[in-house]
């Protein structure tokens, strides 16, 4: 059963149905099944910045992000933090730890005031025993997640920060930015440290880095919001291996 504080589902089970079938390992389903399984969930309404799960955490099931957004992070014995995922909705919670019965092996907040549907392990489980088709999806998302954190390795371990930073910034162009007469324009709510965080450094090497941008005319930066100069040469920064003496 899912702790004590989870509420009862107050909205339509139809509503839970839509959430369902956002999930690509769900979404194999015909309609009557996703109902049968709605039956199981559970809504669970967390305020931002509130923690949904602490790393060494007992799993007892499966979130499914309604709304909102759910942070995914390790945190070092120093208080850094390193952001692995930002969840949102349609995306899934804990599947590794259903699987291989271990304890969450990440902590996860909520980034914005968030929704989310719980499965209890149990019925999860059942349903993978049961429907091959639904299990090789829950197969190929595994596999996307752990190519994914390899990328991630990757990025951290082999790029400097200007490179990481360079890719924060251009991937955020392209999937929110405005093209107008300045230049593409979006809006940055992070502070420096989330930046930092999310970036895998800390906030000063982020202020110094934007601020080089910045003096090279490649962005401007105005209050929560980001103007890209020259997309190319962000592009280009993006590129490249990590120097040994680099921080």
């Amino acid at each position: 059963m899912p702790p004590a504080e989870f509420k009862t589902m107050a909205s339509p089970a139809l509503d839970a149905v839509e959430t369902l079938r956002r999930v690509s390992f769900f979404a194999v389903l015909p309609k009557e099944e996703l109902k049968i399984l709605a039956g199981h969930c559970v809504v669970r309404r967390i305020l931002k910045d509130e923690i949904l799960m602490a790393e060494g955490d007992p799993c007892e099931g499966l979130f499914v992000v309604q709304s909102g957004a759910i942070k995914l992070f390790k945190m070092a014995e120093n208080g850094r933090e390193q952001v692995l995922v930002i969840e949102r909705a349609g995306s899934t919670v804990g599947e590794l730890s259903v699987f291989d019965g271990g304890t969450f092996p990440a902590s996860a907040l909520a980034a914005e005031d968030s929704s989310l549907l719980f499965l209890p392990k149990r019925e999860f489980l059942e349903l993978c025993q049961q429907n091959s088709e639904v299990a090789f999806a829950v197969i190929r998302s595994l596999a996307w997640r752990f190519r994914y954190l390899t990328s991630l390795v990757e990025e951290l371990s082999l790029k400097e920060v200007s490179h990481r930073l360079a890719r924060f910034l251009r991937d955020r162009a392209l999937k929110q930015g405005v093209r107008t007469r300045r230049g593409i324009e979006f809006p940055l709510e992070e502070t420096n440290q989330e930046i930092g965080a999310e970036i895998g450094t800390v906030r000063d090497l982020v202020s110094r880095n934007l601020r080089r941008f910045v003096d090279r005319g490649i962005i401007r930066l105005e209050r929560r919001k980001v103007i890209v100069l020259d997309i190319a040469e962000l592009e280009a920064q993006v590129s490249g291996a990590k120097r040994a003496s680099a921080g």
